[in-house]
């Protein structure tokens, strides 16, 4: 009678493979901290891009601030480069809105590149948003746009967000 061969597999053949998964899983998940890094920027771009668009909307609407008059919607950047403090102002009044703060390891590089003259060239510096128009303003007439670049401080990655004059703010 002819001699039958068995449909399994070998213990080397199941631990050669099982060996393969774990090197395949140690290095997924060593990987996965940094994406998650990455995410932690790319949110944060996000929340400023929002936060901007949200005084131009608010700028551009006419929206009242507290009493029944027009507003100057504004957004100020701090010296620390970790807060973003939204505000409008009616008449000589101020009225503060809810900070944005940025992640534990993102933060704002000090350094700011303007296209044009009179830009500010670091933090901290108020961007202001023309009523009805939703035009930009950096403080200086001659600017015309700003490129922020955000930074992870754990991983060194960087993200830039770009606001322009005219009213367009993006992520790169």
């Amino acid at each position: 009678m002819g001699k039958t061969v068995p449909n399994a597999f070998s213990l080397i053949e199941l631990l050669v493979v099982i060996a393969i998964m774990a090197i395949i899983g140690a290095y997924t998940l060593a990987n996965y901290r940094p994406f998650g890094e990455d995410q932690s920027l790319k949110s944060a771009v996000l929340d400023i891009q929002s936060l901007l668009k949200q005084a131009q909307t608010n700028a551009t609407t006419n929206a009242i601030c507290n009493t029944g008059s027009s507003a100057l919607w504004q957004v100020a950047f701090s010296a620390d480069g970790k807060t973003l403090n939204p505000d409008c102002q009616e008449s000589s009044v101020s009225y503060a809105r809810k900070p944005l703060q940025l992640g534990a390891n993102i933060a704002i590089q000090s350094a700011v590149t303007g296209t044009g003259s009179d830009c500010p060239a670091a933090l901290p510096f108020t961007v202001n948003f023309s009523l009805l128009k939703g035009d930009i303003n950096f403080g200086g007439a001659n600017c015309t746009s700003l490129k922020i670049t955000l930074k992870n401080n754990k991983t060194g990655r960087t993200k830039d967000l770009t606001i322009e004059q005219g009213g367009r703010i993006y992520g790169q």
